[in-house]
């Protein structure tokens, strides 16, 4: 059996499906360590996974980088701002991965698409890489539409293949000037943004595993490395399903994930006027932090939690309201329920545009308002794609393909 090296960030939506991973590898007798910041260290800890603390002289640089208190969007200055900050602690933590994988010796390492640096420092080390990544269409593309761009959906108008083809150039563009711009750091680092061949250099040459579903996608390229094989979204340890979630109630779950912290300071006050325009639903608000468990009645027929682990909680509502993030798009998918959904930030806007695209949710622009009120009203009646979409989740095997993507990495 093999010794593998996962990588992530210690973000719900990236370390979490790194950790159902996890635990089937080593059910299949690998023997599996975990790089993560300090924030992520207890939960792994608690599994029984050994682990090794990256960048611990300051422990929550990853989370002031990544929860930002506005929305970057697709903002040039927002973005390279961001760019920046992580181009700043990525020499630290190549240097601190670099030492794991000369002190553990793994056959293979496995990264999250947002840490890259743990697969070029295997590179370094003449070992095999695999990149996880739940959201697939963050990939460039050079044919199709692209991504990042405010949610663009599929071409259906002639005009739409150049609106697609002057967006894939404005993404291209972007990304050679943040080559050039930061072409010192890069070279630091070893790297570049492309590598000789076109491909992204922060995605790994070898296995590319996207955790999401084919059947979601718009029609596009991807690259040779690349593979579809399913949503990862079950969460790390139980969650206990709260006593006030009784069964057979028409109940709507409302939750923007764990991030978007400034989008979250209003977005009880939001649910609680929602709730007054549809008075026979019982609304249920998830916050998104799992370090604090509690749960309070905040109006009539309207909760808050802190944390709610979706796949545990969603048969006991009859419809989500989310932002499109990967994890509650898959879970709510899975669970055969249809969404609104209300995009903030980051990929959210690219799935939305999907859901929509496929019929299985509905996309609002507020929370509060009689648009939203009727768009429960349709959603609670059900939209035709989300047994088709939910099916193609359910016959989806992750772990197997996993499985077999260490084999091959790793001969």
């Amino acid at each position: 059996m093999s010794r593998l090296l996962l990588a992530a960030p210690p973000f719900a939506g990236h370390l979490y499906p790194l950790i159902a991973i996890a635990k089937r590898l080593r059910d299949a007798g690998h023997h599996v360590r975990f790089a993560t910041a300090p924030g992520g260290v207890p939960l792994v800890q608690r599994l029984g996974f050994p682990v090794d603390p990256l960048l611990a002289d300051d422990p929550t640089v990853l989370e002031r980088i990544g929860n930002t208190d506005e929305p970057v969007g697709n903002n040039p200055l927002r973005l390279v701002a961001q760019l920046r900050q992580n181009l700043a602690i990525l020499p630290q933590a190549l240097a601190e991965l670099e030492a794991m994988v000369a002190r553990h010796s793994p056959d293979a390492v496995i990264a999250d698409f947002t840490a890259p640096v743990a697969g070029w420092a295997a590179e370094r080390a003449g070992v095999g890489w695999i990149t996880t990544i739940p959201t697939p269409f963050a990939i460039e593309n050079h044919r199709g539409t692209p991504s990042y761009c405010g949610g663009w959906s599929e071409p259906t108008r002639p005009w739409h293949r150049s609106r697609d083809a002057a967006g894939r150039a404005a993404v291209h563009t972007f990304k050679t000037g943040v080559g050039i711009a930061f072409r010192r750091q890069l070279d630091a680092l070893g790297t570049r943004v492309y590598r000789e061949d076109g491909t992204e250099a922060a995605y790994s040459p070898q296995a590319i595993l996207g955790l999401g579903l084919t059947e979601l996608e718009f029609d596009r390229d991807w690259p040779s490395a690349f593979t579809f094989v399913g949503p990862v979204t079950e969460s790390p340890e139980p969650c206990p399903i709260p006593d006030f979630l009784v069964p057979d109630r028409p109940r709507v779950l409302v939750t923007l994930g764990t991030h978007l912290p400034w989008a979250k300071r209003s977005l009880v006050d939001q649910v609680r006027g929602l709730a007054k325009r549809r008075p026979t639903l019982e609304f249920v608000v998830s916050m998104g932090d799992p370090s604090r468990p509690s749960h309070e009645q905040v109006a009539p027929r309207v909760w808050a939690s802190s944390y709610l682990s979706y796949d545990e909680v969603l048969g006991r509502f009859s419809a989500v309201i989310h932002h499109g993030g990967a994890g509650i798009t898959y879970s709510t998918l899975r669970a055969g329920l249809s969404a609104l959904v209300f995009p903030h930030d980051y990929d959210q806007p690219d799935f939305a545009a999907r859901l929509v695209a496929r019929g299985c949710a509905l996309r609002i622009g507020d929370l509060d308002s009689v648009a939203s009120a009727h768009a429960v009203e349709r959603a609670l009646a059900g939209l035709p794609g989300v047994a088709a979409i939910g099916a193609a989740g359910q016959r989806s095997d992750p772990y197997s393909a996993v499985a077999d993507a260490v084999a091959r990495v790793t001969r």
